[in-house]
Parts: structure tokens; sequence; C-alpha cells
């Protein structure tokens, strides 16, 4: 049984180690999930993800590793201590080098925490020969990230080690590649349909990576870092740094246009033969000549997701997750220790408890530090975001026992007999599948 009593939950969730500048924005999820124990600053722009975030992170992580296999990608796991030759052969290394943590080993050798594996995946597909026959060919991975962000912010939202989810698909021309890019992108719309937070779409700019196409996924947020401009005649997107003097549509020439702050979630791009030709990767085609694949890389920030997706629905004061990812779907309240409904509880608890596993899994957890009054763990669990919170309160010692149901998305209680409560709340698990 999932217990809350025996979570680990620092009482204290600014650590004696960080320090904040007057000026630093601290967004409204880096307060939540700090107050409420759900993350943990180690230093500036680092930190723990603790047993709730975990929880959250592993749904999501399971949500993507379905919609890939879906399309046929292929999970592995590179290495995150790259050596830097690999990015001196591409150039990268001359570029925002700013922004790359650059270590030497003890024999004085360079290597590089890399934060994109364009280089290292095309150094691996280019180790062992290829024909047209195993393209495409799209390989993944989730893993950690490193940046030297010059000024890390909003939590985990903008941090200097993140998780991030990386595809990398090889094709044979710009034909194929445009396809097996199209495809990816399907995926990616799916996996933020099925999250559940609103996102754009846009068109958006290469940057380091390179290439001659790219698109953005983005939630808005007031905080966010990135302006993006839709044409409200058209429907046609793009992040402002692309055009920053543009106040016209450059499809339809509207200027009916409209901003929006936004938070990047997800980043594709279009590489075609950048890569494969800088590490002489290449497959033999058809009539036997040897010939450079044609590229795109795929990222999702996994766990800004995750701080953006807190962001983007909590109030000030109470957090409100999408309920796909949410850490337990149900929480459940048992009564007070030496109240009146304290024997119907501790005869129920266990029977609840099994009911809702086969319908929930093991996405229930049970609040039982009955030392504290039900009241003020409702209080807790409501700022928590568990989208369901049953209460077995004073109407337990009612003939037959009822049961009150707390709705986080309508913020009203409603009580239930046992059987009913059950039917309610396998149709609500029906509803979101």
């Amino acid at each position: 049984m999932n217990s809350l009593k025996n979570m680990f939950r620092p009482t204290k969730p600014i650590s004696k180690n960080v320090s904040f500048k007057p000026d630093e924005l601290i967004s409204n999820s880096q307060k939540l999930m700090l107050e409420l124990g759900i993350i943990r600053q180690s230093a500036n722009g680092l930190y723990h993800l603790l047993p709730l975030a975990q929880r959250s992170l592993d749904k999501l992580i399971f949500i993507i590793n379905k919609n890939m296999m879906d399309i046929g990608a292929q999970k592995i796991s590179m290495p995150v201590l790259i050596h830097s030759n690999l990015w001196k052969k591409t150039g990268r290394l001359n570029k925002n080098i700013e922004d790359l943590y650059l270590v030497n080993d003890r024999k004085s050798k360079e290597f590089l925490l890399s934060p994109t594996h364009e280089e290292v995946v095309t150094d691996l597909f280019s180790s062992d020969p290829k024909t047209y026959k195993q393209l495409p060919l799209m390989l993944y991975q989730v893993g950690t990230k490193f940046r030297d962000e010059i000024r890390p912010k909003l939590g985990i939202i903008r941090s200097k080690e993140f998780l991030m989810k990386d595809l990398y698909s090889f094709d044979r021309d710009q034909t194929s590649a445009t396809f097996t890019y199209n495809k990816v992108c399907q995926a990616y719309e799916k996996i933020f349909k099925h999250i559940g937070v609103k996102f754009i779409r846009v068109e958006g700019a290469s940057g380091m990576m390179g290439g001659n196409q790219s698109h953005e996924f983005h939630y808005p947020a007031e905080v966010g870092d990135d302006t993006l401009l839709q044409c409200k005649k058209c429907g046609f997107g793009m992040n402002k740094e692309m055009s920053p003097e543009s106040v016209q549509c450059p499809k339809c020439s509207s200027t009916d246009i409209e901003f929006t702050k936004a938070i990047e979630v997800g980043h594709t791009f279009h590489l075609g033969t950048f890569y494969s030709s800088a590490l002489s990767a290449t497959y033999s085609d058809t009539d036997g000549t040897m010939k450079p694949p044609y590229m795109c890389s795929y990222g999702l920030g996994v766990s800004r997701i995750i701080g953006a997706s807190v962001e983007c629905l909590s109030t000030q004061d109470v957090i409100q997750w999408p309920r796909s990812i949410s850490p337990f779907t149900i929480c459940i309240i048992p009564a007070k220790e030496g109240s009146i409904e304290e024997n119907a509880s501790l005869n129920n608890v266990h029977s609840l408890y099994n009911h809702f596993t086969e319908i929930f899994g093991d996405d229930i957890i049970v609040d039982d530090r009955t030392h504290m009054t039900i009241g003020k763990r409702l209080i807790e669990a409501k700022k928590l975001g568990f989208p369901f919170v049953v209460v077995m309160g004073k109407k337990m010692n009612e003939t037959p026992s009822l049961y009150e149901l707390y709705e986080a998305n309508t913020n009203k209680s409603e009580h239930y007999e046992l059987s009913n409560l059950i039917n309610y709340l396998k149709q609500q698990c029906l509803d979101k599948i």
C-alpha cells in the first residue's frame, strides 16, 4: 500500500546551499513544487526529483515510449560524456562553447557533457555497414543532458541538468526523410494531446543544430522565454526570433497577428546530410553506391514538460496536474485516530484500496497520517493536486456507509455509497483512455 506517511518529502524544501538573487524570477510551479516537497534544489540550476515528481516523470516516459514504439523507433542509451573530437569534426565546438561543460581526463583528453547527441548517434550509425533496406532507422533515448545556462530559472523548467528525450532518424533521401519527419511530428502531437495541456506548434529557428527546417512545440505561459506569432486568419505560427521585425504573416500577408508568451517543450529539426557527411556516415543504395543518409532530430524536454505542465494549470496555492501524469490518481484519507468513525474506516480502508487497484493499478496513495485531522489532510491533498480524493469521514457510520469524493477538476465534493463510488470512478477512468 502506497503510504503518504512514509513518503520522503523534506519539510524544509529550500536547501542551505541555495541562495536566490533579489531579481531572480521564481515561477509559480517552482514555488509550489519546492514548498510541497515535490522537488528539492541542490544548487542553483540543479534539482532533486523527489518521489512524487519521479512518479510523474515515470508516467510521462511511459507515454513517450508507447508512442515511439507505435512508429517503430528503437530505444537505446548513449554516453553523456563525449570525446570532443566528434564535435570538432562538425564544427559545433567552435559555436556556443559557453553553453558547454568541457572536462579533461587524467590523460588530458578533452570531453564534453553532451547537451545533444547528433554527433554521437551519427558516429554510432557509421560504425556498422548499412544498406538502403535498413532505412529508415529511428533511434531514441531518454537521458540526462547538461547545459551551462547563464541564468537558470523557473525551477526544472530551465536548469543546468535536465532530462530529455532525443530521437534521430536516418533516411535514404529528402523525400523519405520528410515522410519520417512528419510521422514523428504526428507522434509528438499525440503525446502532447495525451498529456492534456494546451500546446502550440510553430515554425522555429534551427540554431546550433543546423538544417533547413524546424518546428517547435510550446505551452502558452506568461513566464515563457519565447514569443510566438500566430496568424489569426490562416493559422500559421512561428517563433518571433525567426522574424523579429515582422508584423505580417509570411503565408497570407495578414497583419492580424496574435503574440503569445510560451515555454518551449519540444523541437524537431530537418538536418539533411550535414552530420552524416561531416562524420563519413554512409549507406549502400540500390545501385551499390555509398551515400550519406538524410537525418532529422527530435527533442522533448521531459523534465521541463513536468514543470511547465504544473506552471500552466496550477493556481497560486494549489497544484493542478494533467491527470495523465499526476503522481497518483486517487488519495484515500482514512478517519482520524480516536474519532467516532475510526473503526468503520479501519474496517474498510484495505478493501477500498483493493477495489481501486482493480481500476487504477498502483495509482493510489493512502494519507495514513491519522494523527492529523481529516481537514488538514484534505487541504494538503488539494494542494498536491491529486485528481480524486476519497475521504472516510463522519458519514462512514451511516447505513450504508457514505464516502466523500473530492474532484480536483471541478473543486466539488459528493457523497457516494461504495458501489456507486466504484462505478463512477470506473467511468472516469474509461473517459481518459
